[in-house]
């Protein structure tokens, strides 16, 4: 249990130090973060997942 409190402990700091050390992004930011980023890479990796998909069970 001391391990399981060490732990838990561990990751609530990590995570609060991470917060309160990267500022926070503006809206806009997000939004080019979005449409640039992430949902490229998203339908990129979907087109990896099917080919993957469609190469394995042939």
């Amino acid at each position: 249990t001391i391990l399981l409190f060490a732990k838990v402990f561990f990751f609530i700091f990590f995570f609060m130090w991470v917060r309160w050390t990267i500022p926070r992004f503006r809206y806009d930011q997000l939004m080019n973060l979005g449409w640039k980023g992430l949902i490229p890479l998203s339908i990129v990796w979907l087109m990896v997942t099917a080919a993957g998909v469609l190469y394995f069970n042939s």
